[in-house]
């Protein structure tokens, strides 16, 4: 059977993507299985991840690119467009004087973390941008989680990262987001899900930044239903079922540019 179910080719693109960074190859045929396609949908799905620099195509299948070719690929996606610049501007007014944050990985929450100008802040991350974000800056004061070295993402992942977040406990998290849908969070890989729940689990505030291009999708692994976070900051009002569901379990909304953020 179809794990994931009947995916959109570019969110079939993002679960092999994630595939490949737990699992380093993918064939044809594991393609196929994962994702109930044919072998020549597969195919495709090969050519157009290695044209993008996701991954490198070999006989029978993919692997993952060479790191230089990661790390330029990766360059491209951290120069925030302007929906970003405002997610971040917004979520980063959220954040107070001597507050304990733990900032996930993802290119939101790094325009988050270079727009923040609250010290003194005591922040950890397992993100190796954002951690160059706050490095220079006086009054934070910065830990980066060990762990597996994730190039694409640039970040450190796995069992050690998740022994690392036990040590800490933080009044908030600026928490990225795969895909929201009227359910909650998803993420492409258990991997992933696994790590950004530890990451609720040690924090009092959850705070969700995603832009609005990550609304009306889902993934096979389910992250969390809306009541375990506590703030949405995004760029545009979500669909309706999305919007209702929110508000059902009084999480709060911030639309960058529409929704002032509560006062200090």
């Amino acid at each position: 059977m179809n794990k994931h179910g009947t995916l959109p080719q570019a969110e079939r693109l993002d679960a092999i993507r994630a595939y490949l960074d737990q699992h380093y190859r993918i064939g044809i045929e594991d393609i196929c299985k994962l994702f109930g396609v044919t072998r020549d949908t597969a195919r495709r799905d090969v050519v157009r991840l290695d044209a993008a620099g996701r991954a490198l195509r070999v006989r029978g299948g993919a692997v993952l690119p060479p790191q230089s070719r990661q790390v330029e690929q990766y360059a491209q996606r951290t120069a925030a467009s302007s929906a970003k610049q405002a997610i971040g501007h917004a979520a980063a007014a959220l954040l107070r004087d001597g507050d304990r944050v733990l900032f996930d990985t993802s290119t939101t929450v790094l325009a988050v973390a270079r727009a923040t100008s609250a010290t003194p802040l005591n922040v950890v991350t397992n993100s190796i941008d954002v951690a160059e974000a706050f490095g220079q800056r006086e009054g934070v004061e910065l830990h980066v989680l060990g762990g597996r070295f994730n190039a694409w993402q640039r970040s450190l992942e796995g069992a050690q990262t998740r022994l690392g977040l036990a040590q800490f406990q933080f009044d908030k998290l600026i928490l990225g987001a795969c895909a929201i849908d009227p359910q909650g969070l998803t993420c492409p890989s258990d991997e992933e899900a696994s790590l950004k729940q530890a990451m609720m689990g040690q924090a009092s505030q959850v705070i969700v930044v995603a832009d609005s291009a990550k609304f009306s999708k889902a993934f096979m692994h389910r992250l969390c239903t809306f009541d375990a976070i506590d703030v949405l900051v995004t760029d545009q009002p979500p669909p309706a079922a999305i919007g209702a569901a929110l508000e059902a379990v009084g999480v709060q909304l911030i639309v960058a540019g529409h929704t002032p953020a509560p006062p200090v």
